[in-house]
C-alpha cells in the first residue's frame, strides 16, 4: 500500500470484485454509436471547422482544444440534454462517450473536480514532505525513502491533474506510468520499512536492499516497456497494479496487527486502518454513476477520498511515533512495551531465586552449582536480547557451560561481551523476580539503544545433564523479549564463537566462513591440508577430551582430516559424573601429571582438552618417566616462533608487528625466552579472554595463550592484506606465504579453540621436525605451583597491575612480597577466581621445593585474610 496517499490504491479492491467489468477504458462507448450524436458532430465540423470559421477562447486554445474536439464536446451535451428531457423519460438517459461521462467543462478542464481533488492530494503530499523535513532528522535512515515516496506522489498527482484536464494519448500514458510507479514504490517502501532494509547494521541488509531495488527497477522497466513497445493493454495494466496493490496492503495490514499486539498502542494499527479507509473509498468506483450536475462522479469522489488517508499518514502521530519514536537514533530513551514487560515478569516468576545469594558476572560469565542458575540464565537471556539490539541486530552467542568445573556445576556466558555489560548482567541477575522487567527497562534507558532493532541470539551447551533445563530457561527469556533465536544443541564453546562470527560477517569483505558446524570442520580440515603441504605428522597424538563435548566433536572433525593419527580417550559423555573427573586440561595443569587413565608410552605426544574444548595443554613422559607439561606458555612461544620464521622467510617481517600477550600466570622463563630469544614485544594484561584478545589486536599478529592453555592468534586486516598481496620472489617465499595464508584459516581467530590449536601445534611440530622433547628444550620452566584457596567472599580480593598485585585486603600484598623475597627467583601473586568463591595462588621459584613452599605460605596468608 502507498499508505493511503498514492493513486496506487485505485486498484486495490478491483482484485476482489468484477475485475473484468471494471478494467480497461472503452474507446467505443454506447454514446459513440448514437446516430444523432454522429450526425451532430458531422454537421458541426462541416459548418464550423472547414474554413477556419471557429474562433475558440484563449483558455481553451491553451489547453489544446481544437474545433473538432469542441464539436465533439458540444454534441455530447446536446444529445445528453435531449435524452434527459425526453418524455416519457428514458431508463438510462445519460450515457458515456469515448469511455467517459459527459462532464461539464470548467475553464477548459474536462473533469474539473477530478483535477481539483487531485490537487488536494498533491497538496497533501507537499505539506507532508515538509513535515518529514521538519520532524525526521536528516540522518534518519528511513527519511530518504519517505521523501522519495513524497516525490513520486507529487509526480503521480501532477500527471493525474494534467490527464483530467485534457485526455490525450500522451497525458494518458504519463498518468498510467506515474500511477504504476506509485503502486510499485508503495510495495518497495513496504518491504524496506517492515523488514528494515534501510539499516546498515548487519551485512545482509544492504545486500538484500540492493537486490530488492534491482528487482523493482527491472519490473517497472519491463512494465513500461510492455505498454509502450508491445501493447497498450488496459487489462494487463489493471491486473498488474491490482496484484502489487493487494500484496502491499496485506503486508501493511499484517504489520499493523503484529505491532498492535506487541505494543498495545492504538496508533500502531493506523496503517491497517488507512488500508480499510482506502478500500471503503474504492467502493465509490464500484458504484459508478453519471456525474452530478455534470461535474462530480464516483471517480472524482474517490480522488477526494484519498486526501484524508494522505493527511492521516503524514500526520505527526504516524511519522513521529511509528517512525521516529520507534526508530530513535538520537539520545531519547526507549522503553520496553507493556506487553514485553508483562511477558518478562510472567516468565521470570516461574523460577525461584536462591535466598541471600549474590550473583556476579566474572571472567567466565556466571558459574556455580547448576541448581542455582535458573534465574541467572534468565537474566543472561534478557541481556543477550539487549546486546543484540544495541548492535542493530547482530547475532549474540550464549554458551551454557562450566568448562573445567565439576559435573554438578554449570554456567552461562555471552559471546564477546564488553566490560560494562558484565555490570548489566550482574544487575539483572540480582534483581527481584517481580522487578526484573523494571530493571530491564532501566537498562534500555541507560544503554541508549533502538528498541525496535531486531534481536538475534544463537546458543549452545556442553554435555552436562543440567544443560537442557537451563536452555529451556534461556528459551523462555528470549521468547518473552521477542528475540529471533537458534538453538545449536551440543557444541564446544569455540564452535559457537565461530558460528557467531560467521553469521555477523556473512556477505561482507570480512566473511569468516560458513556459519554451520560442518563449515567449521571443513574450514579446519582444508586449511590443515594446505599447511601440511610437503610435510608429514610423525607419530600419533593422544587426546584426553575430559569426558566432555570435545570428544564427539573431535571424532566428527577426524572424519574430515587426512594425514594425522589421533587417538581419542576420555570421551564418555553418557555418564554425566565423568565430566572433568581425574582428566582434562585443568586437572593436568593443576596436578602436574597425566590423567590416571593415561596409557601413553614414553615420548608419546599427549594433549588434554577441558570440558568445553577451549583449553589445550600438551604433555609427555620423558625417558626417565618424568611428567613434562607443555602448557599455554609453551604453545604461545611455539606459535610465535613459527609465525616469525614464516614472516622472515616470506620477506614480510618488517611489514608486520608480531607480539605476544601474557597474563600474570605466564611462567617467568617463557617471558624471558620471548623477549631475549624471539625478540618479540610482550603485553601483560588481566586474566580473561576479552582482555587478552583486545590486547592481541594491538599487533598485526597477536599471539595470546594463558598458561592454562586457553588462547589463539589474531591477524589484523593489515596482516591479511600483506600476506595476500605480497608477490613471492622465490619458491621458498611462495611456500612461506602460502603457509601463512593457510594458518589464518586454520587458527580460530574468534576465540581460543582446543581443536584448532591442536592442529596448529601438530602442523608446527611437523614443519620443525620436532618431538615433544625438542619443544620442551627451547627453555626451562621455573618450577611453579598453583593452589586453590576457598574463601568466604572472593570479592574482597582486589587486584591491580594486570592482577599481579593486591590492593585489598589491606596488608596482604606486603606479606606476599616479603615471602617471595626469601626465595631464589621467587614470584607469587593471589587472584580471586572469576568463577567460584576461591582465590588462586600462583608461585614460582628456582627449585620445586622452593616453589611449593612459597605457594603454601602465600596460600596460608590468603586463607587467613579471607577468613578475617
Amino acid at each position: 500500500m502507498n499508505l493511503g496517499v498514492g493513486r496506487a490504491n485505485l486498484y486495490t479492491l478491483f482484485a476482489f470484485v468484477f475485475l473484468a467489468s471494471l478494467i480497461g477504458r472503452s474507446n467505443a462507448s454506447l454514446g459513440d454509436h448514437l446516430p444523432d450524436f454522429r450526425e451532430c458532430v458531422q454537421v458541426c465540423k462541416t459548418e464550423n471547422c472547414q474554413n477556419g470559421n471557429s474562433v475558440l477562447p484563449l483558455h481553451h486554445r491553451l489547453l489544446l482544444w481544437t474545433c473538432p474536439a469542441e464539436c465533439d464536446y458540444t454534441c455530447q451535451h446536446v444529445i445528453t440534454d435531449r435524452r434527459v428531457s425526453r418524455d416519457p423519460p428514458m431508463i438510462s438517459p445519460i450515457v458515456q462517450f469515448h469511455g467517459k461521462w459527459p462532464f461539464r467543462r470548467l475553464l477548459g478542464m474536462q473533469e474539473p473536480f477530478s483535477v481539483l481533488f487531485s490537487f488536494f492530494n498533491f497538496a497533501a503530499h507537499w505539506h507532508g514532505m515538509s513535515r518529514i523535513q521538519e520532524s525526521i532528522p536528516a540522518w534518519h535512515s528511513l527519511r530518504p525513502y519517505y521523501m522519495m515516496f513524497g516525490y513520486i506522489g507529487l509526480a503521480s498527482w501532477s500527471f493525474s491533474m494534467v490527464f483530467h484536464m485534457r485526455d490525450f494519448p500522451l497525458t494518458e500514458k504519463l498518468d498510467y506510468w506515474a500511477a504504476g510507479a506509485n503502486v510499485l514504490y508503495g510495495l518497495y517502501l513496504a518491504v524496506v520499512r517492515i523488514f528494515r532494509l534501510d539499516l546498515e547494521s548487519t551485512p545482509y541488509r544492504p545486500t538484500l536492499r540492493r537486490f530488492w531495488t534491482a528487482i523493482c527497477v527491472l519490473l517497472y522497466t519491463l512494465h513500461v516497456g510492455y505498454l509502450t513497445f508491445w501493447s497498450w493493454d488496459y487489462t494487463y495494466n489493471m491486473i498488474a497494479n491490482v496484484v502489487v496493490g493487494i500484496i502491499q496492503n496485506l503486508m501493511w495490514t499484517g504489520f499493523s496487527i503484529f505491532r498492535y499486539r506487541r505494543l498495545e498502542k492504538s496508533w500502531t494499527a493506523w496503517p491497517g486502518m488507512i488500508v480499510a479507509w482506502i478500500i471503503m473509498a474504492m467502493s465509490l468506483e464500484l458504484l459508478d454513476f453519471p456525474p452530478w450536475k455534470g461535474l462530480i462522479d464516483a471517480h472524482s469522489l474517490w480522488h477526494l477520498g484519498t486526501v484524508v488517508p494522505a493527511v492521516w499518514w503524514y500526520s505527526a502521530p504516524i511519522l513521529l511515533k511509528l517512525i521516529t519514536a520507534l526508530y530513535n537514533q538520537s539520545h531519547i530513551c526507549a522503553m520496553a512495551s507493556p506487553a514485553v514487560k508483562k511477558a518478562i515478569t510472567e516468565a521470570a516468576l516461574q523460577y525461584t531465586k536462591p535466598e541471600g545469594k549474590v550473583f556476579e558476572y566474572g571472567t567466565a560469565g556466571f558459574r556455580m552449582k547448576a541448581d542455582l542458575l535458573n534465574t541467572v540464565v534468565f537474566a543472561v537471556g534478557l541481556l543477550a536480547s539487549l546486546r543484540s539490539k544495541k548492535l542493530s541486530g547482530q547475532w549474540i552467542g550464549v554458551m551454557v557451560t562450566a568448562s573445567h568445573n565439576p559435573a554438578e556445576d554449570n554456567g552461562v556466558k555471552l559471546v564477546d561481551p564488553m566490560a560494562e555489560w558484565e555490570a548489566y548482567a550482574t544487575r539483572l541477575a540480582n534483581a527481584p523476580l517481580d522487578k526484573v522487567a523494571d530493571v530491564y527497562d532501566e537498562l534500555i534507558k541507560e544503554i541508549d539503544m533502538k528498541m525496535t532493532n531486531p534481536a538475534r541470539v544463537v546458543f549452545a551447551r556442553d554435555t552436562r545433564a543440567s544443560g537442557s533445563r537451563l536452555v529451556g530457561v534461556l528459551n523462555a527469556a528470549l521468547t518473552a523479549t521477542e528475540v529471533e533465536f537458534v538453538d545449536l544443541k551440543y557444541m564446544t564453546t569455540p564452535q559457537l564463537h565461530y558460528v557467531v562470527r560467521c553469521k555477523n560477517t556473512l556477505g561482507t569483505q570480512y566473511e569468516y566462513g560458513e556459519p554451520t558446524e560442518q563449515g567449521y570442520y571443513e574450514k579446519l580440515a582444508n586449511s590443515f591440508k594446505k599447511v601440511m603441504r610437503g610435510v608429514k605428522v610423525q607419530g600419533s597424538l593422544t587426546v584426553d577430551c575430559a569426558n566432555g563435548v570435545g570428544g564427539p566433536k573431535l571424532r566428527e572433525l577426524m572424519k574430515y582430516l587426512t594425514g594425522i593419527d589421533i587417538k581419542v580417550v576420555n570421551d564418555d559423555v553418557i555418564n554425566p559424573d565423568a565430566l572433568n573427573f581425574d582428566c582434562g586440561a585443568d586437572y593436568v595443569k593443576t596436578k602436574q601429571r597425566a590423567p590416571p587413565s593415561s596409557k601413553a608410552a614414553v615420548l608419546d605426544r599427549c594433549a588434554s582438552l577441558d570440558g568445553d574444548a577451549d583449553r589445550l595443554v600438551y604433555y609427555f613422559q620423558d625417558e626417565s618417566n618424568v611428567f613434562r607439561l607443555l602448557d599455554g606458555d609453551r604453545i604461545a612461544t611455539l606459535a610465535a616462533s613459527f609465525i616469525g620464521d614464516l614472516a622472515r622467510n616470506a620477506g614480510i617481517a618488517s611489514k608486520l608487528k608480531i607480539g605476544v600477550v601474557q597474563t600474570a600466570y605466564a611462567n617467568g622463563a617463557s617471558t624471558d625466552y620471548i623477549e631475549k630469544v624471539l625478540k618479540l614485544p610482550i603485553i601483560c594484561t588481566n586474566t580473561g579472554v576479552k582482555h587478552l584478545h583486545h590486547a592481541a589486536l594491538r599487533f598485526d599478529v597477536g599471539v595470546y595463550f594463558e598458561a592454562n592453555g586457553h588462547g589463539t592468534v589474531t591477524f589484523s586486516e593489515n596482516a591479511l592484506k600483506v600476506i595476500k598481496n605480497t608477490e613471492p620472489q622465490s619458491p621458498a617465499q611462495q611456500h612461506a606465504l602460502e603457509s601463512l595464508q593457510a594458518l589464518t584459516d586454520l587458527i580460530n581467530q574468534a576465540v581460543g579453540d582446543a581443536l584448532s590449536d591442536a592442529l596448529l601445534v601438530e602442523a608446527i611440530l611437523a614443519h620443525k621436525g620436532w618431538s615433544p622433547k625438542e619443544w620442551l628444550g627451547t627453555y626451562t620452566d621455573l618450577p611453579s605451583r598453583l593452589v586453590r584457596v576457598e574463601v568466604n567472599d572472593r570479592s574482597i580480593f582486589k587486584a591491580y597491575d594486570a592482577e599481579r598485585k593486591l590492593e585489598s585486603p589491606p596488608g596482604l600484598q606486603g606479606t606476599i612480597e616479603s615471602l617471595q623475597s626469601r626465595y631464589n627467583k621467587g614470584r607469587s601473586f593471589a587472584r580471586a577466581s572469576g568463577t567460584e568463591d576461591a582465590v588462586r595462588v600462583y608461585a614460582e621459584a628456582a627449585s620445586r621445593s622452593e616453589a611449593d613452599d612459597l605457594a603454601t605460605r602465600v596460600a596460608n596468608a590468603v586463607s587467613e585474610a579471607g577468613s578475617a
